[in-house]
């Protein structure tokens, strides 16, 4: 009797659901075209209603965070009224073309009344595809890949590498196990739990980011866990080279090393290892292994070793991919012609040397303050050259040839004012152990020159470009692509966005030319220190009011940010000093 009571009154017409008064929508689910097009909705109001803004928008921050704002349509999605007012309304999405299938609901409120409307474009089912496939792929396209972590790079949002045996791609924010965004779905409460070397399955849609193939805001769908892990760290390696031992904790049958076949600068100690050829490791104790590597000094550029360690039971197997960096060989200050001395660096480098040449081959830049002689016989010259264009503190280039060591075959080949870049020995060269003269001696030849006229241009050393005058000249490159020439810009630091940090090494900033903020303003991206090298902790920081001087090159990102390429440009002066 009690279940026919409660019955009757469920199926009463005084309980059932009816539609919101306040608001009505004449459909709740439109579709577009995958090749673009328009879809409508018709709203009917009996007052105010508007989108709620429920769509977030990430901008990415240099270091890793994201600026976060919130809007009533994602950003593939326009309409013609995000809001209205009593009566009804007529409202028209659109979308352009996409390669792939995306989906948004949308929340429209009236007061306390609320009603959703779906918005579909294209196909949602999401194809099987290899990284490579993906990486071909166009952007907009839902995928299910197959992979496995090789590093984790953010685990607030959840953004990692997926490896298979045709490539990588970057997964740029994970969804939790809730479906939530941003909850750090790794590590978090509601989090998958993966690691490096976890096998995992996910699907998203492809976009590509500076260069980058990413899948967006994926959902796992499966995950093997590894029966390896690689307990040490990946290291650094200083260039005098070092040992090293690996810890490595696994579940299968053994655990297996293999080198690259090409690695000829580390080598696993203790056994009789082949480059390319995995090599068993005995347990110690029964579930870990440790191998002792040897990494050979480095007298080159910075280099990469990727081993690969391995374990396996009678069901799978497991590959986790393990990097060693080694630092390059890096001459000092002075010794390339990327990092040359000034003229009064490389007088005091000649003081300090003495009167009998220390064999090293130094460069250094300046202006031709004088000549002395051009031999078209002897087919050198005998020139002075300092850091403003006078004699007052100069160095001497004795018997120096030409551009690329060649012998000078006629006297217009320099001339005063010219800037040139040097190389040779140098000395304190002394005459009755009384006139010491500080030069350049044996070996010497101009490696670049600037005439004068082109060495006092707009954007050259002796003649940096003004914040407006680098925004002028920046705005007629081709949109993302940097200049091949390095570029002089000067100013006073009047914004900062991210001062230098020994994480990144770079620093990004704004200039104007008397330091207010309300002036024009140049963008310095990504910039790196003096020499253009990395920042490291102990160096001088920046701070607003700084007058620096910027060498490098620079780009019209995305057609409308004239700024410093990123990382490849540097501070040549800060208030003055040079280092």
């Amino acid at each position: 009797m009690a279940l026919a009571a409660l019955l009757a009154v469920g199926c009463s017409d005084e309980n059932s659901v009816e539609p919101l008064d306040s608001i009505r929508l004449d459909q709740t689910f439109v579709a577009i075209d995958a090749t673009g097009g328009d879809a409508t909705v018709t709203v009917t109001a009996q007052a105010d209603w508007q989108f709620d803004k429920l769509f977030m928008n990430v901008v990415r921050n240099d270091d890793g965070t994201r600026d976060t704002t919130y809007t009533a349509l994602p950003s593939w999605l326009t309409a013609t009224a995000e809001a209205g007012s009593a009566g009804q309304t007529t409202v028209t999405f659109h979308a352009d073309a996409t390669n792939g299938g995306r989906e948004a609901e949308l929340r429209i409120s009236c007061g306390a009344g609320k009603q959703f409307v779906v918005v579909r474009q294209g196909s949602m089912e999401a194809s099987e595809a290899t990284c490579a496939d993906v990486i071909a792929a166009p952007d907009g396209k839902t995928f299910r890949v197959k992979g496995v972590v090789t590093s984790i790079a953010n685990t607030h949002y959840g953004n990692w590498y997926l490896a298979d045996d045709t490539g990588t791609i970057y997964i740029y924010g994970t969804n939790d196990r809730d479906g939530k965004k941003g909850n750090d779905p790794i590590d978090g409460s509601a989090g998958w739990g993966f690691e490096v070397g976890d096998s995992i399955t996910v699907e998203g849609p492809k976009s590509t980011y500076n260069g980058t193939v990413e899948l967006v805001d994926v959902t796992v769908v499966n995950i093997t866990k590894s029966l390896i892990k690689v307990v040490t760290p990946e290291p650094t390696v200083s260039k005098e080279g070092e040992a090293i031992d690996v810890k490595l904790a696994y579940k299968g049958s053994g655990a297996y090393a293999t080198l690259p076949a090409d690695c000829n600068w580390v080598s696993i100690l203790g056994t009789d290892y082949v480059p390319g050829k995995a090599t068993l490791f005995e347990p110690n104790p029964a579930d870990t292994a440790v191998v002792h590597l040897s990494v050979q000094p480095n007298d080159g550029a910075a280099r990469k070793a990727v081993l690969t360690f391995s374990s396996s039971n009678a069901t799978n197997q497991s590959d986790i991919q393990w990097t060693i960096s080694q630092e390059a060989f890096v001459l000092p200050h002075g010794e390339t012609a990327d990092d040359p001395f000034t003229i009064a660096e490389a007088i005091a480098k000649c003081q300090q040397i003495g009167s009998t040449s220390d064999g090293v081959i130094y460069y250094a830049r300046g202006i031709i303050s004088s000549i002395k002689e051009v031999s078209t016989n002897y087919g050198n010259a005998t020139f002075n050259i300092s850091d403003d264009g006078t004699d007052e503190h100069a160095l001497t280039c004795y018997r120096s040839y030409s551009l690329d060591n060649q012998k000078f075959t006629s006297e217009d080949e320099i001339g005063v004012g010219d800037e040139v870049l040097m190389c040779g020995k140098l000395v304190n060269f002394t005459r009755d152990g009384e006139n010491f003269t500080p030069e350049f001696s044996g070996n010497v030849y101009i490696v670049s020159r600037k005439s004068a006229s082109e060495a006092n241009l707009p954007g050259t050393r002796l003649n940096p470009f003004t914040p407006a005058q680098a925004n002028a000249f920046v705005s007629t490159l081709e949109a993302g692509v940097p200049t091949e020439e390095d570029y002089y810009v000067a100013g006073e630091i009047c914004k900062i966005k991210y001062t230098f940090s020994a994480q990144y090494g770079t620093a990004t900033f704004f200039i104007s030319e008397d330091g207010d903020p309300e002036s024009e303003q140049f963008q310095i991206y990504s910039c790196y220190y003096f020499g253009n090298q990395p920042w490291v902790d102990g160096n001088t920081q920046i701070t607003e009011g700084d007058a620096v001087v910027v060498c490098g090159k620079l780009v019209n990102y995305n057609g409308n940010t004239p700024e410093t390429a990123s990382k490849q440009a540097y501070i040549y002066s800060l208030n003055g000093k040079k280092e």
